[in-house]
Order: structure tokens, then sequence, then C-alpha cells
């Protein structure tokens, strides 16, 4: 694969970043690690919650807490430090069981932080600018009262920040968005897995952009340029978190179109080995 970026291989709607033998782009990398560490509240990284958690034996004992603790050993919340009793409460300094899970409640019960109507507070103690485009949103005014309404975890499962969309869009959006007799608007679903394939795809030339560029010293207006494309990118983002897909349609188009223009102007690899874009 060419550059520092590729497509996943067989999932069209993942990319991931191929840092090896780009110095530069494993230096972006790791300062967006450390910025990404630094804009969350730290918190302490031993504690009970983790020491019991971390147990191999859980894989066959329990092994929905056992996949809960290896995706938060892979999550930001893990580089930020922010451990269980952030979100979910309890005693992290008590050894034993029923002290450290004192107050804690199931997600289920409508009084837990984690319950779904409660996620967007929870969440945004620390995400505040998500949570208030989502919170804002005529979507979720009109939905939040009910059992099937989407909140933070829809997407994000438990804590994973790249959420595989079309995955979502199978499980999530069909439940209101099918041809069943009280379903509504169906074509809702196919027109939003093609905005979100346009914006995945739009990232990862927005990554090489901004690698290729920092690689050549940040020539002319390049620096205003990305910025602004950037810009663009995190504007249609905030349109995903108000759930407002549609009005993400057009500007998508002309984000992806800009970034391509760039690639075609810049890239001084064959273009079989050029990110793929279709």
């Amino acid at each position: 694969m060419w550059g520092p970026l590729r497509e996943y291989a067989g999932r069209s709607d993942s990319w991931v970043w191929s840092l090896s033998g780009v110095r530069s782009a494993r230096l972006l990398g790791t300062a967006l690690v450390f910025s990404m560490a630094a804009s969350l509240p730290a918190y302490a990284d031993a504690n009970s919650c983790e020491a019991c958690h971390s147990d191999q034996g859980l894989m066959v004992k329990s092994r929905k807490l056992y996949d809960y603790y290896q995706d938060w050993l892979t999550s930001p919340h893990k580089q930020a430090g922010v451990t269980c009793d952030r979100c979910h409460g309890g005693d992290p300094d008590s050894g034993d069981k029923d002290t450290a899970h004192k107050g804690r409640l199931p997600v289920v019960n409508p009084a837990s932080t984690v319950f779904f109507r409660k996620q967007p507070e929870t969440c945004g103690g620390c995400h505040q600018e998500v949570a208030r485009q989502f919170t804002q949103s005529r979507h979720c005014s009109m939905v939040m009262g009910e059992d099937t309404a989407p909140s933070c975890s829809t997407c994000h499962r438990a804590m994973n920040r790249k959420p595989y969309y079309r995955d979502i869009l199978r499980d999530g959006c069909r439940r209101c968005h099918n041809t069943e007799p009280r379903g509504l608007r169906p074509e809702v679903v196919d027109q939003a897995d093609e905005i979100l394939h346009r914006l995945n795809i739009a990232r990862g030339f927005l990554g090489w952009t901004t690698v290729h560029f920092e690689r050549e010293g940040w020539p002319d207006d390049s620096r205003a340029r990305v910025g602004a494309l950037r810009q663009g990118y995190h504007a249609a983002l905030a349109r995903v978190h108000s759930l407002e897909l549609m009005a993400a349609d057009a500007s998508s188009v002309d984000l992806l179109s800009s970034l391509k223009q760039i690639f075609k102007e810049h890239r001084t690899a064959p273009p079989e080995q050029a990110p793929r874009a279709d």
C-alpha cells in the first residue's frame, strides 16, 4: 500500500494508518494520541476495578465483562487514564467486591449514570460539544422518550470511538427506518450509508494531505488550505452527531472533491498504489 494510509482490506467503512517507513506520520500519530489524552481529565491509572476486571478467568466466567475490559484497554479512555468508576461509579480504592460496587447500578436502571437516556449527560462531562450537538438535535427531541431512541452507545458501543457505521445503520437506524407498516422513510438508511461512506473516504484523504504537506514543510498557502478542509470535515461530523445526515450530503461531496483534487495534484506514486477512493 502507498503512503501513510491504506484502506483496511475487506472493510470499506474502516480506515487504518500504515505508518511503516514514514517518520513524519509516526510523529503525527504520536501527537494525536497525546493530544487526545490531554483533552480529557486524567485519573489514577491503577484501581481495584482494573485489578479485578483484568482477570483472564473472566473470559470463561463472564465473557461480557471480559470483552468490555478488552475494549477499554485499546480505547482513548485508557489513554487518558479514565477508569470504570468515572462513568459507572463505585469505590475504586476498595479491594472488597461489595464495597467497590457500592452505589453502582445496572445499566438498565433509569437511575444509572450509563442508562441510555443519561448517557449524553455522563459522556458530556468530557465530550461537551458532541453531547450538545446530539441533545439539541431535532431527532433527539423527537425520539428521546422512546425505548428505542439512539444514544451515545448506539453508535460508539461501550468505548469504541470509531464505530463501523454500516453495522450501526443495519442494527440501529433500521429499527425505525424500514419498510414495515409502522416504519418511517426507509430510504434514509441507504442515503446515510452513502454520505457516511463519502465522509469516511474524505477522512483518509485528509490524513494523507496533512502528512504530505507536513513533509513538504507546508509550502505556500497549504496550511490554511488544509485547515479549511479539516474545518469542513468537522462541520460535517457535527451534522452526523446532530443526526442531520441530509444536511451533510452536499458538503461531503464538495469536501471529497477538493481532497481528491489535491491528491491528483501532489501524488508521486503510481495510481494503482494510491488509497482507494471509490
